[in-house]
């Protein structure tokens, strides 16, 4: 009787091959070219929206210049799209570049909404009629008289979403290039 198991059959060195468990080059996961989800890492990058709103919001009611929050904007989309995508925006690259200028414009508007809150809190805008805060902001949000009073900062909205889509086109450049 053998003291081996009777289940398995006995083999001898000779039989057993000996397989190298040592990983070649074409398994390294470096070979492999990285797929890009470009609507997956839309998706995420969309989330840096709200952020940049209520970052410009938050800084502009601090008495800071809220456009600050376009760079916040697109770097933190670029970021998003990187992990959502799965890879550094190269087919996506346009599209990311809309979801930041979508979220500079969004925050714009989101600090002269608020402004117009302030204002609709205030007697001078209680005497204008309006029913309710959200009927006063409607109706004001995009009057030309409003926006007008606005002209620097929208240019600080857009100097800083150029300069953080310059430092994004940049950082994808050489992170291409290593």
């Amino acid at each position: 009787m053998s003291t081996s198991d009777p289940i398995l059959p006995e083999t001898s060195d000779e039989q057993s091959p000996v397989v190298d468990q040592t990983p070649t080059a074409a398994a390294a996961p470096a070979a492999y070219p990285q797929l890009e989800l470009v609507s997956r890492g839309i998706a995420f990058s969309v989330g840096a929206i709200p952020v940049g709103m209520l970052a410009a919001v938050l800084i502009w009611k601090l008495g800071y210049v809220g456009s600050i929050s376009s760079l916040v904007i697109a770097a933190g989309a670029a970021f998003l799209y990187t992990k959502g995508a799965g890879a550094p925006p190269r087919k996506g690259l346009v599209p990311l570049i809309l979801v930041v200028l979508v979220g500079v414009a969004a925050s714009f508007f989101a600090i002269v909404a608020s402004d117009l809150i302030e204002y609709y809190g205030t007697p001078n805008g209680q005497s204008l009629g309006y029913l309710s805060e959200y009927d006063f902001v409607k109706a004001n949000i995009f009057n030309p008289d409003v926006l007008s009073t606005y002209g620097t900062d929208l240019a600080m909205f857009v100097l800083f979403a150029a300069l953080g889509i310059f430092g994004t086109l940049r950082r994808m450049a050489t992170a291409g290039r290593s």
